[in-house]
């Protein structure tokens, strides 16, 4: 499902008046960079690796307290989603993602099948489908396609708040909250995710039993 608001674009991790935290920000900035430098090079990852790396990242997430870092770690788990390994894969991926902006859904919808077709194991196929349909309004096949994302990654965050935007949409507040904690248990740096659940828990607890 399409990515969350404070998921990209990170600036800066922590800035410390101490000269010792400073050094410590770039050494920490420097294992950043290598380790996107390494995501973004070719050859592709080998899955192992892709599952190492993502271990690594999300103990990463959990671990710090700055939203920045937390920003820029979570772009770097994204680099990996949305990596495919296939060049083929990333082409259909490409044209998809653009077809979607363009609100072309006959042409996103061939292409991101054709990815499932030939990578039924790359998530993010799924995920960019999952996207399209809810965009659609087909939210019972939105859920369809997250849970085959789940069922690949269950740490997918940006799967898991889509679950929650479809429960919304289909008018299933419970199963919707369920979601959107389970998304902010993954990455607890989702601000939407904190949004929806107040106001889902506002909503359920106001509601007449």
């Amino acid at each position: 499902m399409p990515r969350v608001k404070g998921e990209s674009n990170p600036d800066s991790l922590l800035r410390e008046p101490c000269r010792f935290h400073h050094t410590w920000n770039m050494i920490r900035k420097a294992i950043f960079l290598a380790l996107f430098l390494a995501l973004a090079a070719a050859p592709a990852f080998a899955e192992s690796k892709t599952a190492s790396s993502l271990d690594r990242l999300f103990g990463a997430l959990h671990a710090t307290a700055d939203p920045d870092e937390a920003n820029r770690v979570t772009s770097l788990i994204w680099l990996i989603w949305n990596h495919a390994e296939d060049p083929e894969t990333d082409r259909l991926m490409t044209e998809g993602r653009k077809a979607l902006e363009q609100l072309d859904f006959d042409t996103a919808l061939a292409r991101f099948g054709a990815v499932i077709d030939r990578e039924p194991k790359f998530a993010e196929g799924w995920n960019k489908r999952a996207t399209l349909y809810y965009v659609m309004g087909r939210y019972r096949d939105s859920i369809r396609d997250i849970d085959h994302v789940l069922a690949l990654e269950p740490r997918h965050f940006g799967a898991l708040a889509g679950l929650g935007m479809n429960h919304e949409a289909l008018g299933d507040d419970r199963r919707a909250l369920n979601a959107w904690r389970r998304a902010l248990k993954v990455n607890p740096y989702l601000q939407d995710a904190h949004i929806r659940v107040k106001a889902l828990e506002v909503s359920l607890r106001n509601r007449p039993i």
